[in-house]
């Protein structure tokens, strides 16, 4: 493909996704915005040892917060199957548009017939739409308090979680959309640790910070739940929303993509765990501009292989 065929689906893919968050026009600011563009700010990587809980702040000590957008696909798909309230199995069409409660939720292709391990690796928002229909907003909270994205990390602040009262419908909590959820790039990195230890982790801490009596964290989910939140992440790695991170396989990743809108751009994250088979370190990277493909997932792979893992 050649560089002007690159930048035509590039544009192509970020006036689609202009469209899903209702941004406005991809031409009436793209040129502008790249001739006065300020300086990027940095994205921002941590890492954590699943074995000891150290976390490592590679690039120093600002905690990001915001939207967690697909990220909460995985809470999601926990209290779904930890619920009994959809089989793993049971499939969604996914024909690229859906309308739900007066608003229009896309994919940027149809993935066709699909199932809960696939959506996740491919995060479909059609197929969480659908699926929210069978999750009251309360339940989703629950889990994702049972995840412990209602608290700190250490002592690093949380962000914003909703009041139990909240009115927001349950798809804005699916698809992490919701003004009253923002959480911490730590909060999603100890999900992530969660998920690869399957509910038990050591106390979570920096290196100054290591406290022998630091309470770890437990949480008792199905293991079929557990099961689907790790296949999901696989196949996202190897065909999904992260397929150009490692192409290799050379670190065994699981991992879940999350974009979402920021003014009239986007912001992204992707975090997950490795080697899936047998985990050992959990991460988080916050891009503060650009879409997962195009920030989040390339600047990931730059950490991720810029350093041996013992």
């Amino acid at each position: 493909m050649s560089e002007n065929e690159k930048n035509k689906v590039n544009m192509d893919r970020r006036q689609f996704l202009r469209s899903v968050f209702g941004l406005g026009s991809l031409i009436e600011d793209e040129t502008p915005a790249l001739a006065q563009a300020p300086a990027k700010a940095a994205s921002r990587f941590f890492w954590s040892d699943l074995k000891t809980g150290q976390i490592g702040f590679p690039c120093g000590y600002t905690i990001p917060v915001g939207q967690p957008g697909s990220i909460m696909k995985l809470v999601s798909a926990a209290a779904l199957t930890d619920a009994h309230l959809l089989s793993a199995d049971e499939k969604f069409d996914c024909r690229g548009v859906y309308k739900l409660h007066n608003e229009i939720y896309k994919c940027q292709k149809a993935h066709g017939i699909i199932d809960m391990v696939h959506a996740i690796g491919l995060s479909c928002n059609i197929y969480f739409a659908h699926a929210a229909q069978k999750l009251s907003s309360r339940t989703v909270l629950n889990y994702a308090a049972k995840f412990g994205l209602n608290e700190s990390v250490g002592k690093f602040g949380s962000g914003k979680f909703p009041h139990e009262n909240s009115g927001s419908p349950s798809e804005k909590y699916v698809l992490g959309l919701a003004d009253d959820l923002q959480l911490s790039s730590l909060q999603i990195l100890r999900m992530s640790a969660l998920i690869a230890n399957e509910g038990k982790i050591p106390f979570m801490h920096s290196a100054e910070d290591n406290d022998p009596n630091g309470k770890g964290m437990e949480i008792d989910l199905a293991d079929s739940s557990w099961r689907v939140l790790k296949q999901g992440m696989q196949m996202a790695a190897r065909e999904g929303t992260g397929k150009g991170l490692d192409p290799e396989n050379k670190l065994k990743l699981a991992i879940k993509t999350g974009t979402t809108p920021h003014g009239k751009t986007f912001q992204s994250w992707i975090t997950g765990f490795f080697p899936w088979d047998s985990p050992r370190y959990s991460f988080v990277l916050r891009a503060p501009s650009g879409t997962s493909q195009d920030e989040a997932v390339p600047q990931a792979r730059k950490f991720l292989f810029s350093v041996e893992w013992p």
